[in-house]
Formats: C-alpha cells, structure tokens, sequence
C-alpha cells in the first residue's frame, strides 16, 4: 500500500474550520469569520481586529536626553546677556561711539545759517540745533539736529558705526525723504591757536559724506561738514555729475547764543557729566549739581542719573591715576 505525502495546507484549513464551527449549542452562534490562509506562506488575517494576538514583551525603553534651547530675541539688536549684534557689550560700544563723535561735539548747539545760493533774489536764511541723543538707541549714541525753514533738510542724525569704521549721516528732506550717507575725515581733526587769543585752541577738519541710499541718486550726492572755527562750519552740498563732484550750494552757519569757543583744558567744573564737552546748564541730584552741555545730554541724565553719575566718578577717577 503506497503512502500518500502528508497534506499541511489541508491540516490547517481544517483545524480552523473546527475551531471555528464548534461551540455551546446553549449560546447564539456568530457568522464565522473569514480566514483565508495562503498555502505559498503568506497569511492574510482579513479583519484584524477579530483576533488578539500575543504582543512580544518590548525591552524596556531607554530614556532620551532632554534637549534644551537658548531663548531667541527676535527684531532686536540685544541678546540676553546685554550684548550686541557684533558681540560687544552694548555698554562698551557705546563708550566706543560716543569716543569717536566727541570730536564733532563742537557742532552742539544752536547755530544761524544763510545760503550762498539765491532764491528768488535772496539767500535763505535758517536756525539749526544740534543735540546728544543718547536714549533712542542705548547702543548707538548720535548727534541730531533739527531745522527750522531750512531750504534743504528737516532733520539730520550723525552716529558712528563701529564695524565698518564710518560715520553715517541720516536725513530728512524738505519732501519728507530720507537719505544716508557714509564717510569719514578727508581732513583730519586739528587744533589751532585762535586768532583773538593764541591760547584757546580751535578745531577744524573736513567730514566728507557720500549718498549710500538710494543708491542712484545724483542730487545732493555729497556732504561736507568743514569745520573752520569753534563757532563757525560750513555745510556743503555736491551733486554728481559724470564721476566727479559738483558743489551746487554752501550754507555758511556762526554759532549762536552760549559760544563753545574754549578749549577742552578750560572746561573745568562746567564740563559735561555725559559728553566730556562744555557744560552750559546744570541738573541736581540728591543734592549735588552737574554740568550738562545740551539738552539731549539732560534728558539722558533725568531718565537715569545714577548711571551717568557712576560712569563720570569712574572716568574721572581713571584720568586722576593716569
């Protein structure tokens, strides 16, 4: 009698069809449900969710390291630790501004200024007054000055920027558009005996401006801020004409009111407890005075004393162990 091979797709088949089929006669029987196997090895299982399947034990889990991020200041120029874009800290970069506009202090102050160039048969005439703003930007100290019927410019704000070792000079138009330029001495700043008394030093020095925006204009390409005494500069407007420029007017400004015509030996007490400059009023402080030479440099001192008071003790006590 030949032996027949042993059929394992058929034992499966009908081991599920008894496991299936069989049951208490006692309870109502369900539709079986409907396995289908797949003699060549795969197994499909139809509805899943009618079979409870045995999970392997999972090995237990390895905790992962907490990630932690630094906070991130977003549309500011200050980072947590008080320091700056460039990494300098702001307080330092502010003693490095303020160090490199201290010589065009000499501007501070309100001045009278006439133009050489006619309108309608007559020079303009106007007043301009310059200032210390050191609270718009904690970091970026800067001279402004604002104009009244002036020909040209509504307002102006002079600052240094460190990082690329140029001062930047912003306006504002008679039409409300603003304009920036950048520069640096193309005459340096010098000291000369004045021509009433030999022994009060003046400056003088050229700050040559170019237009950086916009980029294309021609009109008022170039500035010049000439410096000629302690109480008199000039301001000098260039268009640019091919590569060269033209010069299309000169306001001709002399100081008025409080003249700054000393040199910086003589200011004694009345030395400003911010700029280092002529002091030309006084603030108070738990019953103490100070100088202050404008009133951008006042306005700083009232909105925090303690610090300018803190910053002059030290500075003055660096100069006295020199």
């Amino acid at each position: 009698m030949s032996s027949r091979p042993f059929c394992t797709g058929c034992l499966m088949t009908l081991t599920l069809l008894f496991s299936v089929g069989c049951g208490s006669s006692d309870q109502p029987q369900n539709a079986p449900e409907q396995v289908s196997v797949d003699l060549g090895g795969g197994v499909d299982l139809g509805d899943a969710g009618a079979m409870e399947m045995e999970a392997a034990p999972s090995e237990p889990k390895t905790q992962k390291p907490v990630r932690r991020f630094q906070p991130v200041t977003l549309g500011g120029n200050q980072s947590a630790s008080g320091s700056s874009a460039d990494g300098a800290p702001e307080e330092q970069k502010f003693d490095n501004v303020l160090e490199a506009l201290k010589p065009l202090q000499i501007m501070l102050g309100e001045w009278g200024g006439t133009t050489f160039k006619k309108f309608d048969g007559f020079s303009s005439v106007e007043t301009l007054d310059w200032v210390w703003d050191l609270q718009s930007n904690p970091a970026q100290p800067a001279l402004v000055m604002q104009a009244d019927k002036s020909r040209y410019y509504e307002n102006a704000r002079l600052t240094y920027l460190a990082d690329k070792q140029k001062y930047r000079l912003t306006v504002t138009d008679k039409d409300g558009q603003k304009k920036v330029y950048e520069g640096e001495f193309s005459v340096p700043l010098t000291k000369i005996p004045g021509d009433d008394d030999p022994n009060v030093l003046h400056s003088t020095y050229k700050l040559s401006l170019a237009l950086v925006e916009p980029a294309d204009e021609k009109k008022h390409a170039q500035i010049i801020f000439n410096q000629q005494n302690n109480d008199r500069y000039m301001f000098e407007l260039y268009d640019l004409r091919g590569d060269s420029y033209a010069r299309v007017d000169t306001i001709n400004t002399r100081r008025k009111g409080t003249s700054f015509a000393k040199s910086d030996s003589d200011y004694g007490s009345k030395t400003c407890i911010i700029s280092g400059g002529l002091g030309t009023s006084q603030v108070s402080y738990q019953g103490k005075s100070y100088y202050v030479c404008c009133s951008g440099c006042r306005k700083a001192f009232e909105a925090n004393p303690e610090k300018w008071i803190a910053k002059y003790e030290a500075n003055k006590k660096k100069t006295d162990t020199q």
